[in-house]
């Protein structure tokens, strides 16, 4: 089953209304920026998102975890309130001495397609482990963003 192609709405939603929106925090990388709008224009043109899902793009290096732990990306639900996603998109300095700002570019929105993974497992209620979700959150991280490459 491909996740990001073959699902149906969820049927206990509240919300009906559907689309992935971003919204930018200030003092994003201007390059990053524009990676992520037309990242974010390809994926409305080729995938469904049966439910409006908000995706905040943060300038910090990680974002808090309910349980308090940090992480390079979340994604919540709410019975009432569109789904969101937070990903922290601030370029930690150590990380330049060994990537180049291209790599780097590609973690951050490696990240998003994980969390949009989630989106799908969620609007699917797929009911799985943590570990398979994470296994299959991972598996499509870089499947996403090959097929993006390729449609450039």
């Amino acid at each position: 089953m491909n996740l990001w192609q073959n699902f149906e709405r969820k049927s206990n939603a509240d919300i009906k209304e559907g689309g992935i929106f971003f919204h930018y925090e200030k003092g994003i990388d201007p390059a990053l920026r524009q990676k992520y709008i037309s990242f974010s224009s390809w994926l409305r043109k080729t995938y469904i998102f049966p439910v409006t899902l908000n995706v905040y793009i943060l300038n910090s290096e990680k974002v808090m975890l309910r349980n308090g732990a940090m992480a390079y990306g979340s994604f919540r639900w709410y019975p009432k309130r569109p789904p969101n996603i937070r990903v922290p998109s601030a370029i930690e300095p150590e990380l330049l001495d060994e990537y180049t700002k291209e790599e780097i570019y590609e973690q951050i929105l490696s990240s998003l397609v994980h969390e949009i993974t989630h989106y799908y497992q969620w609007a699917l209620d797929l009911d799985q482990s943590n570990a398979v979700s994470e296994r299959q959150a991972n598996y499509y991280r870089y499947k996403i963003l090959d097929t993006f490459g390729d449609a450039l």
